[in-house]
């Protein structure tokens, strides 16, 4: 199985892609995860059907898709 992070920000929509079973790519996307996620970005797993599912705070990386957005910040 392969699973999909979607991350959204200033340098447009970036797509990291794994293999669930190369635990190095695994673990690339891992990192990349907690890096986004400790700067604030916000995670969300998707459904098949592209609806948004839930808020995540950690990396699954079972999951089939999940987006990464920029923390918005009034001003």
């Amino acid at each position: 199985m392969t699973g999909e992070m979607r991350i959204l920000g200033s340098e447009g929509d970036v797509k990291v892609i794994w293999d669930c079973e190369k635990e190095d790519e695994v673990e690339s996307a891992r990192k990349q995860f907690k890096e986004l996620t400790d700067k604030g970005y916000l995670a969300f797993s998707v459904k098949k059907n592209g609806e948004q599912n839930e808020k995540i705070s950690r990396f699954d990386p079972d999951l089939e898709k999940m987006i990464l957005v920029p923390m918005v910040r009034g001003g």
